[in-house]
């Protein structure tokens, strides 16, 4: 009886030394959830929170200014460079270590430059899941609480995620008026802003202008769609983009690329 009142006092004194649950404010821009992170202390990096990303990514400029670039405790994996962070804090949690992959993330470059916004990398699955997180968006906090998972190394594979990055397009994006592409036969498209010199779309024949409405048989409507796209689809593979240019129908076959890695 003794021995189990002590180890009740123990788990008791061990679940008092942390909060059941820390709440973190978030913002909403693009569509994207914004929260700031530090990183050993250095920071706060302003990150898309994405439950989707396999790993946490630190942008290659963002890394380099910060001095976050890989050193003795950095590793490489499949052209990725990895740097591990021995403390990531994220409002009033901190937990480490936890490996950051310094990479581009061209899935950001686009809503963040259209809302002129600081986007420094992403938050993703090898911190998220390590808590139960709840999002409320009317208050826009998450709430999290841990619950004593621990992600498989990102740089092993993640069942059911890509560890390598998700494919690469090269196209900045807005949705497109409905009535500019529903006398086509569909019910909406997505703009095209920008196109990344020498990206897929560039050798594709993409142009600024150019209205996307149907990538590889699934007509897009939205931002979002483009971006969940890419993130399933690997990079090498082939498909057919339809859009429209000057009110005419084209296609254009498109192989998807990969993102670049940081500079070695």
């Amino acid at each position: 009886m003794r021995l189990a009142a002590l180890l009740t006092a123990a788990l008791a004194s061990l679940a008092a030394a942390e909060p059941a649950s820390v709440v973190v404010p978030f913002e909403l821009e693009a569509n994207l959830i914004w929260v700031d992170v530090r990183l050993d202390g250095k920071g706060p990096f302003r990150m898309a929170f994405d439950t989707g990303a396999s790993t946490t990514v630190i942008l290659p400029e963002v890394a380099k200014a910060e001095g976050l670039l890989p050193k003795g405790g950095g590793t490489e994996f499949d052209g990725l460079k990895f740097v591990n962070v021995a403390a990531l804090t994220l409002g009033g949690l901190s937990e480490g270590p936890v490996k950051v992959a310094v990479m581009e993330v061209p899935q950001l470059s686009g809503p963040a430059e259209l809302m002129r916004m600081k986007a420094h990398g992403v938050l993703g699955f090898n911190f998220i899941a390590r808590f139960v997180t709840t999002l409320d968006y009317k208050a826009r906090t998450l709430t999290f609480k841990r619950n004593n998972f621990v992600p498989p190394d990102p740089e092993q594979g993640i069942p059911g995620f890509h560890a390598a990055p998700s494919g690469f397009f090269g196209v900045q994006v807005q949705e497109a008026d409905p009535r500019d592409v529903r006398r086509h036969g569909y019910d909406g498209g997505l703009v095209v802003n920008d196109v990344t010199e020498l990206s897929p779309a560039e050798k594709a024949g993409i142009r600024p202008g150019d209205i996307l409405v149907d990538i590889a048989g699934t007509p897009v409507v939205r931002a979002s769609s483009l971006r969940d796209f890419l993130r399933r689809t690997a990079p090498g593979q082939k498909i057919v983009v339809t859009f429209l240019r000057d009110g005419e129908l084209w296609e254009a076959d498109v192989t998807i690329g990969k993102p670049r890695a940081a500079d070695r």
